[in-house]
């Protein structure tokens, strides 16, 4: 029976480990990029030849100790983390740092009036569902029609143009979505977002480095949004913005691309 049951799951756990080889082949690529190390550079650090970096990023192989993998990621500024997630040893869960983010956003707003949903299915219809990592949704006033907010929580800048295309493709099921709340006597509601950066210093880099970019993206004032999430008579801009939360995930604060902020 033994023998049996290492037989069913050997070939799956095998092939889970391929698929966090890539995720962190993947990982590690994108943390050399960003800290400007070639890969010979990186491999020099971390004490190991640059055939061998090269595999790791490529993830084609799961066979790498843990003793190399987290050489790997000190040289390029980060750190290896690992859990078990039906551990009970394990002290947080695997998003704590997203779900402290969460939290915050919605102990924010709700000085603004706003009230929040997290992780909002926002296409109930479709297969796969979108969601939303905080939906708000507020009336200022009777006669106003309704502010629907969407503010996604992005504690990791990594494939940036997918990324601004999906939370696109968001945007529009939030509009749907407060559409098809509304009542018959109310305007058609207004609808709108944020991204919310952690701001690692990593994060901060990319940002930086590419302020053109994001300013065209979200063109809104960081300022006015940090406005209407704590000031229920602050109407909610239009136009997306960037705001950052620190590290601790104890504050949020606009992003400076422009004289917007």
């Amino acid at each position: 029976m033994a023998s049996a049951s290492r037989a069913t799951s050997a070939p799956r756990a095998d092939a889970h480990a391929l698929e966090l080889a890539a995720r962190l082949g993947k990982a590690l690529r994108e943390a050399r990029r960003a800290s400007g190390l070639t890969q010979t550079q990186a491999a020099r650090r971390a004490g190991i030849s640059q055939p061998t970096w090269s595999l790791l990023e490529s993830g084609r192989d799961a066979r790498y100790t843990l003793a190399t993998w987290d050489r790997a990621a000190h040289a390029v500024g980060t750190v290896l983390n690992a859990y078990l997630p039906e551990a009970s040893a394990a002290d947080q869960p695997r998003d704590a740092v997203h779900l402290r983010n969460q939290e915050l956003v919605l102990r924010t707003a709700e000085q603004g009036g706003w009230s929040g949903v997290p992780e909002q299915a926002l296409d109930s219809e479709l297969a796969r569902s979108r969601h939303g990592d905080v939906v708000l949704d507020r009336h200022r006033t009777p006669a106003a029609p309704g502010e629907w907010c969407l503010i996604e929580v992005v504690d990791w800048v990594a494939d940036v143009g997918e990324s601004v295309r999906d939370f696109d493709r968001r945007l529009g099921a939030l509009d749907r979505y407060a559409v098809a709340r509304m009542h018959d006597d109310e305007s058609v509601p207004v609808t709108s977002g944020v991204w919310l950066v952690r701001a690692t210093a990593r994060n901060r880099q990319i940002v930086g480095e590419h302020s053109h970019f994001f300013r065209g993206r979200f063109p809104g004032s960081g300022r006015a949004w940090l406005e209407a999430l704590t000031n229920p008579d602050s109407p909610m801009p239009a136009a997306t913005a960037l705001l950052w939360v620190d590290v601790s995930g104890t504050r949020m604060f606009p992003a400076r691309l422009g004289s917007q902020d």
